[in-house]
């Protein structure tokens, strides 16, 4: 009897440092090795992840929200952000299901949210607008779904709302990567690593992708959109803007008309601006 109650609070209390464990043997979900760093990070880290398409990262945001809930923070309030409502509601379907997986019952249950009988609850919420964030505050994990598209302005009204709990509270941003400005560009480039945990997944290390499909990939999209997608590179602000090519497609090639120069002026420049100008008036 005292050798199992030994065993149960050496279980419990390995689950509780280890997410990528409890994970693997209660979900039997064994994550990839980015997945596993992000999802084992400590309560009040900043963790900032920058993933190829289809790399699983929300799966692994799920797992470790899921984990939050269970394990690390009772009665925890968790916070989902994307750039669509479609988008952060996905992350709560996927949640939903590892919930399930590990045998627990759901207080509430929507498309929206989940809240166990323990009070803990985890919210969906687009990012197209701050004002409907404020007035929550996060004490479990605030998670912002492809976070390179999220606006500079939901990401500064997000941040306080963990700052009262900064000791347990989590943020963790993911995203593929996107244009060379915005909040999750500058962390990426330029936060301090005693203030974020930056991980990064490859697409050559991850085991769901062959290379013979990436290849395929590679020869069916334009070197520019195969190197955001799957090389995690992000593209000059101006190419978000201005495409030579659509331009060329809408305009086609487009010259001044040459005017003919008349015989005998001593100044071709002249001459040339003066026939530009007569066919001009009489056009």
């Amino acid at each position: 009897m005292a050798s199992d109650i030994a065993s149960e609070i050496a279980r419990r209390a390995f689950y509780v440092l280890s997410p990528s464990a409890w994970s693997r043997r209660e979900l039997k979900l064994a994550l990839d090795p980015w997945q596993a760093h992000m999802v084992d990070a400590p309560g009040a880290s900043r963790v900032i992840a920058l993933t190829h398409r289809q790399a699983g990262k929300t799966t692994g945001a799920a797992v470790g929200v899921a984990h939050t809930m269970l394990w690390r923070r009772s009665s925890s309030t968790n916070l989902i952000l994307a750039p669509t409502l479609r988008q952060s509601s996905e992350l709560i379907r996927n949640l939903r299901g590892h919930l399930l997986s590990a045998g627990e019952k759901l207080a509430v249950d929507n498309t929206f949210s989940v809240e166990l009988i323990s009070g803990s609850r985890c919210l969906a919420m687009p990012g197209s607008d701050d004002a409907s964030i404020r007035g929550l505050s996060i004490d479990g994990d605030c998670v912002m779904d492809e976070a390179a598209r999220v606006s500079d302005d939901l990401y500064e009204a997000a941040r306080p709302m963990l700052i009262r709990h900064a000791e347990t509270a989590r943020l963790i941003l993911l995203s593929t990567a996107w244009a060379r400005q915005g909040f999750f560009y500058r962390v990426w480039t330029e936060g301090d690593e005693k203030d974020w945990l930056k991980i990064e997944a490859k697409v050559e290390e991850c085991r769901h992708i062959s290379r013979a499909d990436l290849d395929r990939e590679r020869r069916s999209m334009s070197p520019a959109a195969f190197a955001r997608e799957y090389e995690n590179v992000f593209d000059a602000i101006e190419s978000r803007f201005f495409d030579a090519d659509a331009i060329a497609a809408a305009f086609g090639s487009v010259s001044a008309p040459t005017p003919p120069m008349p015989d005998g002026d001593p100044d071709p420049v002249v001459s040339r601006a003066r026939a530009f100008g007569d066919r001009l008036a009489f056009s």
